[in-house]
């Protein structure tokens, strides 16, 4: 069997483009491969994108918050003043803002006497000041809550005012609010 020029070189064009075929077809792959690592790269920094603008949002929210802090603590200052003066509750002596020391002499008086949870039903029930004090601090006490928990996605800072002292009034607060209300 004898294998002419003509037959030889339509076996070479054959294996050429099959040769060709298969490269075109390796290249391709290779494309699918690259551009689904692309896809999933732009997919993590999109996710990192994303959580860099949360994070920026919420510090923007938490300095919103730092700056404001003194008109905040002022209002609830003004709305708690009535109900601690009511008691008779002394300033805690620390160097603290005066809200601070406020809310600690009244949670000083209550660990003393737990009687204040009785003067503050009654004060409450008799004495519209000091309700109307306690209504508007507990309203802006939860508003704080609610603000520092949508501006801190961690809910750090809501955390800390939630078990500190603030959380600690407003427990006691609702409390006494409560047994006015029920008696």
């Amino acid at each position: 069997m004898q294998i002419y020029l003509p037959d030889l070189i339509i076996i070479a064009m054959a294996t050429v483009i099959l040769i060709g075929i298969a490269l075109i077809l390796i290249y391709i792959k290779n494309m699918r491969a690259r551009t689904t690592r692309i896809e999933q790269m732009m997919g993590h920094q999109a996710t990192i994108l994303s959580k860099m603008q949360a994070a920026n949002r919420a510090r923007n929210a938490t300095d919103a918050i730092a700056q404001n802090a003194e008109i905040i603590y002022q209002d609830l200052l003004q709305h708690i003043t009535p109900v601690a003066k009511a008691l008779e509750a002394p300033l805690r002596d620390t160097t603290e803002h005066e809200l601070w020391r406020t809310l600690g002499g009244i949670a000083d008086e209550y660990a003393k006497n737990p009687y204040v949870l009785e003067q503050l039903r009654r004060l409450i029930k008799l004495d519209p000041q000091v309700s109307r004090g306690v209504d508007s601090f507990l309203t802006r006490a939860e508003h704080l809550l609610r603000h520092l928990a949508a501006a801190d996605p961690d809910g750090l800072l809501a955390g800390t005012f939630a078990d500190g002292l603030l959380g600690q009034m407003m427990t006691l607060l609702s409390q006494a609010k409560q047994l006015a209300q029920n008696n």
